[in-house]
């Protein structure tokens, strides 16, 4: 197994998202000649005990991997609140190596974040 390179983890109780650096930028410029897309990639650290972490509309499709860490992840339409509680239908528990697709026009939610949590982002743009 190919590990990604990542920056420093931010200092304890800080929530970060930052671009993601060399190693990623190749896997990122791959990936995108290969679906003939713009794919940037991003890093985002969470804390254990974070609050609820929401993405915004981006207008891209996209791929949330779990690098290391595990947290609950809840997918729904960028116009539409999720329902609450465990049994949401797009909701699951995404640990160390599960990857949650997100279509364009939707939107993912992160809970229940217990330990330090490091997340890739990958969003897949119009042909770059």
């Amino acid at each position: 197994m190919q590990k990604i390179p990542r920056p420093a983890r931010p200092a304890p109780g800080v929530d970060a998202t930052v671009p993601g650096g060399p190693g990623t930028g190749e896997l990122a410029a791959e990936l995108g000649r290969r679906l003939h897309l713009r794919v940037r990639p991003f890093f985002r650290f969470l804390s254990p005990d974070s609050p609820v972490v929401e993405s915004e509309p981006n207008g891209a499709e996209s791929t949330v991997t779990v690098l290391e860490g595990a947290c609950r992840c809840v997918l729904s339409r960028a116009c539409e609140e999720p329902a609450p509680g465990p049994s949401h239908p797009l909701g699951m528990r995404l640990r160390s190596g599960g990857t949650l697709f997100v279509p364009q026009v939707h939107t993912y939610r992160l809970s229940d974040i217990h330990v330090p949590t490091t997340l890739l982002r990958l969003d897949l743009e119009g042909p770059g």
